[in-house]
């Protein structure tokens, strides 16, 4: 698999320095919380607490996780964790930080902290689906000695939408060669019915930052896979503006199909192909397959999530 899948950071995770939060300034420990992926329900996914410790010697340290479920729908979470240089998990007994709250919850463990560098592997598990774009879990992370706070980290673990998983693709589009593949598959991870998926093809100058069409789409034909063969991915026609909850439009000359409906929990795989027409100007080019599930309301369409495939031209 040589196609590069860009994905938007979809876990956003940051950290604090040690002195912040009325932690003293010539704090040793520094901590951020790290993670890789999107979380969906019912599936065990990773975070990571990087340390870093410049005292010279071990010392035994309280690691306390809060979870806040205020961006989050209604729904239990599960948190684990190993100690260092350990591959078992331990389950981490959570509480609600106020009687009869189901916002905010919160467990610590103990463990001995080394000098130096050290990882402190997590993963998270939600029960819940998300309702709406952006939907996430907060984590907040405190390590404390002695009963005194000496580093803290936050970050979100972000509910998976619209899983898109790459099967197969090439990295080059050749000019004036024949057809390139893309093969995938999109999940609907939500809790509502997709009536459609807006896919969209179009190509960018090679340039640090986002990719921004830049080039009339006219210089590629797309096609995707029916049921009844090839089906070319036709320039729209202009529509109205779009609303201000959706997501950036793309140029008008993008290739577009938006038939394609994703119900809860279904599964579909997409098989698109490229083939460079010839009439694209000499330049170092990048094209996308852009994919955005959208949810359609009572006053406006919202984008739920959008995730690309790129290629470049050679």
């Amino acid at each position: 698999m040589v196609a590069a899948l860009s994905i938007a950071a979809l876990a956003s995770c940051t950290s604090e320095e040690p002195h912040d939060e009325g932690q003293p300034s010539t704090s040793p420990v520094w901590m951020k919380i790290e993670s890789s992926s999107d979380f969906v329900r019912g599936e065990p996914g990773p975070l990571a607490l990087a340390v870093d410790n410049s005292e010279s010697k071990r010392s035994n340290v309280d690691v306390s996780l809060s979870i806040s479920l205020q961006h989050a729908p209604k729904g239990d979470v599960a948190i684990e964790y190993q100690d260092l240089g350990s591959s078992s998990w331990k389950t981490l007994r959570l509480s609600s930080k106020a009687a009869g709250s189901n916002k905010d919850l919160s467990g610590t463990f103990q463990t001995a902290l080394p000098s130096g560098r050290s990882t402190f592997n997590l993963r998270l598990t939600p029960g819940m689906r998300p309702t709406d774009s952006g939907q996430s879990i907060g984590v907040t992370a405190r390590i404390s000695k002695a009963r005194t706070s000496v580093a803290v980290a936050h970050g979100s673990a972000r509910l998976t939408n619209f899983q898109v998983a790459e099967d197969s693709g090439a990295e080059y589009v050749q000019r004036g060669g024949g057809w390139s593949e893309y093969d995938f598959s999109v999940k609907n991870r939500s809790a509502v019915d997709y009536p459609k998926i807006q896919i969209l093809a179009f190509l960018c100058e090679d340039v640090e930052g986002d990719c921004r069409a830049a080039e009339s789409t006219s210089a590629l034909s797309v096609q995707w896979k029916t049921a009844n063969g090839w089906k070319e991915l036709k320039i729209p026609s202009p529509g109205p503006t779009p609303t201000s909850d959706a997501v950036q439009s793309l140029e008008d000359d993008a290739a577009l199909v938006s038939d394609i409906g994703l119900s809860r929990d279904e599964s579909k795989p997409l098989h698109f192909r490229i083939k460079e027409t010839g009439d694209l100007r000499a330049g170092s080019w990048q094209g996308q397959i852009q994919l955005t599930a959208r949810l359609k309301g009572a006053k406006s369409t919202t984008a739920f999530s959008s995730k690309g495939i790129a290629f470049h031209i050679k």
